[in-house]
């Protein structure tokens, strides 16, 4: 009785594999919405975001606080990040890591300057 079991249900999953792969997909997206159109604002504020996250990346990494310690001006009062930890380095990895951190919160005041000019 297994064997034959065994065989129906190989038979169904060959089915329903055949189904989904071989199911017509519509053609037409006239159904779809448009795609959204962004401001400059929302352009520029998305590689901001991400020099963010990169200078609480290494500073957190390299000295187990992030923004908040290192340039409260830049945090702007914002939440502290949660779960985040010092890295287990080495000192010459640290102190390289430790640079990157210190190199993004350049990028983030730079780049700040120019959003804040461009507004």
């Amino acid at each position: 009785m297994a064997p034959n079991y065994v065989k129906r249900v190989k038979t169904s999953i060959v089915v329903l594999l055949a189904f989904l792969i071989l199911i017509p997909k519509p053609c037409s997206y006239a159904c779809c919405t448009p795609p959204e159109t962004f401001s400059d604002d929302d352009l520029l504020e998305f590689p901001l975001n991400l020099e963010y996250l990169e200078a609480e990346f290494f500073l957190f990494g390299s000295l187990g606080h992030g923004l908040d310690v290192v340039a409260s001006d830049l945090a702007n009062g914002g939440p502290p990040p949660i779960g985040a930890k010092m890295a287990k380095l080495g000192k010459f990895i640290k102190d390289i890591i430790l640079q990157f951190g210190l190199q993004e919160v350049g990028h983030l005041r730079y780049s700040l300057v120019l959003f804040l000019s461009s507004l």
